[in-house]
């Protein structure tokens, strides 16, 4: 009965590995033509915008699947970007205590994102050419 009362209340106390040793967003960078717009396609926000530097980081939210992007900006065509998502080997030392799994699946840090820096190439929309 002590070592069940032990084990219960060590699962309860202890989180998992991944809420540990990993955050729950990863820096993305972003390299382009000035003025792209970054928005997430899924809520339609606005997430980054390169400046003078043609590069931008930015910190985004980790999920289990992937999220796909779209790049913007006027008189190019949008791009679209996909953010793969892959298995965080941080996971792995759930091994050693097994219900770390369930915490770190709910709080998506079971992954990360795989492609950590994007270069953005955007093609001109010729429509925007005849009209000018």
């Amino acid at each position: 009965m002590k070592k069940i009362l032990l084990l219960f209340i060590s699962c309860a106390l202890l989180p998992s590995c991944c809420t540990l040793f990993t955050s729950s967003d990863q820096s993305i960078t972003f390299a382009g033509p000035e003025g792209t717009k970054i928005y997430d396609t899924y809520t339609n926000i606005k997430i980054a915008e390169i400046g003078e530097s043609k590069m931008v980081t930015v910190r985004i939210k980790k999920k289990v699947e992937s999220k796909t992007l779209i790049a913007k900006k006027e008189g190019y065509r949008p791009s679209p970007l996909l953010l793969e998502s892959t298995f965080n080997p941080t996971t792995l030392w759930n091994i050693l205590f097994w219900p770390g799994f369930i915490v770190d699946f709910g709080t998506q840090k079971i992954s990360k994102w795989d492609n950590t820096y994007i270069n953005i190439d955007l093609e001109k929309d010729p429509r925007s050419t005849q009209q000018l």
